[in-house]
């Protein structure tokens, strides 16, 4: 029992990480996914495969190595550039994967201020500041504290997400097959932005690029914190619901393209469909999700400038959370998700084939030292 609640402990972790502002809100599942039509499995498939392999692996090296701190995970991987350049390259992807996990808060404060505003009439940055305040609460606990929180919240919304766009796919189910030939003609491109540039393989592997560098410092270090097999079953379980979930919501969006494609809330839109007080409730389970990522988001930029618990890093949590909040208020939410995950999901993308390389390199170093030893 107690290593059933583990891995489901684990699979809610990595459930609430994943699904922040613009999965809840459904914009990053349209402009990532339900753009590509009749080809959005393939941007699924390719995030999916992505997802699976990094994660295990951030968890496995971490756990391996055991690694006091989750960036440096990048040392490992970087390595196989040798000595010098890896140094460099390593410090480089610490620093960045730092930064971007900063900005992805900012994004997630974004997006509470986008959901407040749109389902009631919030100020303009209100949503944001609620959210801030309740991120910082939580991170000043450390990673612990962070697990405990995430744990329990990441599946209830996964159940309400699925919910919602498993009644609007059924209502929609008629429109499916005339809105992909519409969304496959570019009918809809002037008011529904689009990552990857038609190619919904480049689209999977930017999707697949900013969630490594949310997912690399964190899960290296509940890795090296955990024990191994559990965080791996529940980051496998953690893709099946998150995935087939993304499937779902990308039929139902197809179903109602006409009034989803330029909405800043897609999911709001869906959700009054089905009822107005559904729509309020689901208000509620979409801020849960920004916050549910925003905490380990800002965490994780916190975390590479300072230790955990001492003065320094309760300061440094107070300061980033206001400043990342002032941020969102100045600057256009759907901008923010289409330039900052964009661009930076491709500089992620390159740390796969890093990956790739010194995991094929230290298995086969495994396996020519067992050959060895049975001579």
């Amino acid at each position: 029992m107690k290593k059933v609640i583990s891995i489901l402990m684990l699979c809610g972790a990595c459930i609430s990480f994943y699904i922040g502002a613009g999965f809840a809100t459904m914009q990053e599942v349209v402009q990532y996914e339900a753009s590509y039509g009749s080809l959005f499995w393939v941007v699924i498939l390719v995030v999916a495969c992505i997802y699976v392999y990094t994660n295990i692996s951030f968890a496995t090296n971490g756990n391996r190595l055991n690694l006091k701190r989750g960036g440096d995970i990048y040392k490992t991987y970087c390595s196989v550039l040798g000595k010098k350049f890896g140094e460099y390259a390593s410090k480089f992807f610490d620093v960045f994967s730092a930064l971007f996990c900063y900005m992805s808060f900012v994004v997630m404060c974004g997006g509470a201020s986008a959901t407040a505003s749109q389902q009631w009439n919030f100020p303009n940055g209100l949503g944001a500041v609620i959210l801030t305040v309740a991120v910082i609460c939580t991170v000043v606990f450390g990673l612990e504290g962070i697990l405990n929180a995430l744990s329990k919240i990441g599946p209830v919304i996964i159940v309400m997400i699925l919910i919602v766009s498993l009644l609007t796919a059924i209502t929609g189910a008629g429109n499916i097959s005339a809105n992909i030939q519409l969304i496959d003609a570019g009918t809809y491109s002037d008011v529904m932005k689009q990552v990857g540039n038609g190619n919904p393989f480049l689209s999977g592997a930017s999707y697949g690029g900013f969630v490594i560098l949310w997912f690399a410092a964190f899960l290296a270090e509940i890795g090296a914190k955990n024990k191994l097999e559990d965080v791996n079953i529940g980051t496998i379980l953690s893709a099946i619901f998150i995935f087939g979930t993304a499937a779902v919501c990308c039929i139902a969006l197809i179903g109602h393209i006409e009034s989803t494609a330029g909405a800043d809330i897609p999911a709001l839109v869906l959700a009054n469909q089905i009822s107005p007080i559904l729509a309020q409730a689901f208000a509620i389970i979409i801020c849960a999700g920004i916050y549910t990522s925003a905490v380990p988001l800002l965490w994780t930029g916190v975390r590479s400038i300072a230790k955990e618990g001492n003065t320094k890093y309760k300061i440094t949590t107070i300061l980033a959370g206001i400043l990342g909040c002032m941020i969102a208020c100045f600057v256009p939410y759907k901008g923010l998700i289409n330039v900052l995950y964009g661009l930076n999901g491709y500089l992620g993308f390159l740390l796969v084939l890093f990956m790739v390389i010194y995991d094929i390199k230290t298995k086969m170093s495994k396996n020519i030292k067992g050959k060895c030893v049975r001579k």
